[in-house]
């Protein structure tokens, strides 16, 4: 990859990261209000859901300062891979997503969507 390729893979992507600390951050300041039935600690799916929604902005900040200091940082530079490791990186929230959609999908097969 090269690196005006990889710089504009970068750029989009910190943008839509950005955005997705912005959506996310009100979800996880109320996934507390979970804990307000005491049957939700006893489920491990609805914990791993909190979990993941709370962790999701913070992994999503993570992921784009890791992203850059790779790219940047003359340290990598003698990584072959360093454009495409850098643009992996960004890619680390999704592991936030699917874990949150599997919970979500657990939840609704198993408790028919009504309780914990």
């Amino acid at each position: 990859m090269r690196r005006k390729t990889a710089l504009m893979v970068l750029f989009t992507l910190t943008v839509m990261l950005i955005i997705g600390v912005i959506l996310g951050f009100m979800p996880a300041l109320m996934s507390s209000m979970m804990f307000a039935d005491p049957k939700v600690l006893e489920s491990p799916a609805a914990v791993t859901l909190v979990i993941s929604v709370v962790t999701f902005p913070i992994i999503c900040i993570v992921a784009v300062l890791l992203s850059w200091l790779v790219f940047l940082l003359p340290v990598f530079a003698h990584l072959r891979y360093r454009y495409l490791l850098a643009c992996g990186l960004t890619t680390l929230p999704l592991i936030n997503l699917a874990t949150a959609a599997a919970t979500l999908g657990w939840l609704f097969y198993f408790n028919d969507g009504l309780s914990w």
